[in-house]
């Protein structure tokens, strides 16, 4: 998967599952009787001190004489060139005392590992932790139906991690998120969270995020600072003699020299996010000279990123998959050399390394830097929300049962640095991995087992570790350094906003519009007709609403 701790998701970003409102409306009794006229969601927005009351007081944790190689900065994560002399036991009770399991679902987007009882991985770690978690493991990249469905039955896990993504899709997530999840305030705000160190070293922004209708219920997982970027196969471009991208334009020179059907290569996956942030398209809303606001889909950049999209799937340069369907994977068909260029989360660059350097040695991953449209032209890059993912605990256990599991969560968070960490990340030394030269070398049972399930439970504070893939901690880290430099002003910073239902609801129909259009089933000359409906059935009512919320705030 890329978590998005770091990641981001693009695939998470960047795939429309199929999550509507009906299902969860269910969900909190919604389509039932008189209910079923309740008015949906107008959207929230709180500042974010005024949430402070209801999450942990930061405290920072520290591992002992470590310090990083690279050091962090204002958007920069810090870097760890080798791995650690000595690690430090940073949780000494096993959390789970009553001999119950704990049932959890999280997605993942990559191999489905053995289960329990077929997996040294898992039996390490439950050993750790003192009982056994059974994971309901769903495919990442429809993730969305899954949920929607686990949701509107109302039987939901102990744990289970819902993408902030997936939630903003679903109309009435607050309400469901309120009946169906625990309330975690009781557990963790102010000073109670130093009862769980690791939980309370999160940054403050990112608990906020877990807020949903006034209530705290999500365990974040802390974003990287960035949305997105771009990847290539820069093993296959130096084989060819061909430069990384520095422009939209460059990629259309490459369009052609990279495609070679016979040979199974071509040039591109899925680009359109990158693709609109080149063309200067904001994330979502921008400030505009008369004070009003504007929202992505509005602007004439969203327009030409959609024309110079279609020029992409038109000339024969993206992947037949892909073409076939918006939700393919990209990472076994990036791995494999049949694409080379891609927009990814950034937690899928070391997580690729992961799954194919061992097949091939010669595999070599590198992040386009920050390039504009056209040569020359203004750079700009996506600020990231604090958290991105979120792990919520079934609503009305026992007090004694919520401290076990969120005991369990406080384990998975352990830093770099800890013996918690390091087994969470490769699994048992001489089973999983060995150490050559320093570094960690996966083994074919570790590629196998210790597939990302137990981070999904938690989150911790960012920093850029795998130092046993080549190059990869001094290049994420100065790709982070050169993105610092051009990050786009956000009008809605340190606010936490709960979009108003109606827009959550025309996410994925508009944005598959969209889709449609990259393939060749709908004319360009539709989208001012998409954007039109869009207005009409709830972004204009939204954009009243996201005024109101900047004006209160001074940010208009």
């Amino acid at each position: 998967m890329s978590p998005s701790p770091e990641g981001a998701t693009t695939s998470r970003r960047g795939f429309l599952g199929i999550v509507g409102a009906g299902a969860v409306l269910a969900a909190t009794g919604g389509l039932t009787g008189c209910a079923a006229k309740k008015e949906v969601s107008k959207g929230t927005a709180v500042a974010a001190d005024k949430l402070k009351t209801l999450v942990p007081n930061r405290i920072p944790f520290s591992v002992p004489g470590l310090t990083p190689d690279l050091p962090g900065g204002d958007f920069v994560e810090p870097g760890f060139l080798s791995r650690p002399a000595t690690f430090v036991q940073a949780i000494t009770e096993k959390p789970i005392t009553s001999g119950k399991e704990i049932t959890a679902m999280t997605p993942l987007w990559g191999k489905v590992p053995p289960g329990l009882g077929d997996n040294a991985y898992y039996d390490a770690v439950n050993e750790q932790l003192g009982g056994v978690v059974r994971f309901n493991i769903q495919d990442g990249n429809t993730y969305g139906e899954k949920l929607t469905a686990i949701l509107a039955s109302g039987e939901v896990p102990d744990m289970i991690q819902i993408p902030g993504w997936e939630a903003n899709k679903i109309a009435r997530f607050p309400e469901a998120a309120n009946k169906l999840f625990a309330d975690l305030s009781p557990y963790l705000a102010g000073d109670k969270a130093k009862a769980y160190p690791m939980l309370a070293a999160y940054d403050t922004a990112a608990w906020q995020f877990g807020v949903y209708g006034g209530v705290l219920h999500g365990i974040p997982w802390q974003n990287a600072p960035y949305v997105l970027l771009t990847l290539a196969r820069k093993d296959i471009l130096d084989e060819l003699g061909l430069p990384m991208p520095a422009s939209a334009d460059d990629l259309l020179t490459l369009g052609k020299q990279l495609t070679d059907p016979k040979k199974k290569r071509w040039a591109f996956g899925g680009m359109d996010q990158e693709v609109q942030r080149a063309f200067g398209v904001p994330r979502e809303w921008r400030k505009q000279p008369d004070g009003t606001l504007v929202y992505k889909y509005e602007t004439p950049e969203f327009e030409q990123h959609i024309e110079f999209v279609v020029k992409l799937f038109e000339s024969g340069w993206v992947h037949p998959d892909v073409v076939a369907n918006k939700d393919a994977d990209h990472k076994p068909l990036f791995g494999s050399g049949q694409l080379v260029i891609y927009r990814e989360g950034p937690g899928a660059w070391h997580e690729l390394y992961g799954t194919y350097l061992a097949d091939n040695p010669k595999l070599r991953i590198a992040a386009v830097d920050p390039y504009p449209a056209h040569a020359g032209g203004k750079v700009i890059i996506w600020r990231n929300e604090p958290a991105g993912m979120f792990c919520f605990i079934k609503k009305g256990l026992p007090d004694d049962r919520m401290h076990e599991i969120l005991g369990v969560a406080n384990w998975c968070s352990a830093p770099f640095g800890t013996m918690e960490a390091d087994l969470l990340a490769n699994g048992v030394e001489g089973e999983h991995y060995t150490i050559k030269d320093g570094l960690v070398q996966r083994t074919a049972l570790g590629e196998k087992e210790a597939q990302p399930t137990y981070m999904f439970l938690s989150g911790r504070p960012g920093a850029i570790t795998e130092s046993q893939y080549p190059d990869y901690v001094q290049a994420y880290h100065g790709w982070q350094s050169k993105a610092a430099a051009h990050l786009e002003s956000d009008p809605f910073v340190g606010i936490r906003v709960e979009m108003p239902a109606k827009m959550s609801g025309l996410v994925t129909p508009t944005e598959d519009k969209m889709q449609e259009i990259f393939r060749g089933k709908r004319p360009i000359s539709e989208w001012k007709q998409v954007v039109k409906d869009w207005q009409e059935q709830g972004g204009n009512e939204a954009r009243e609403f996201y005024m109101k919320v900047a004006r209160e705030n001074g940010r208009l």
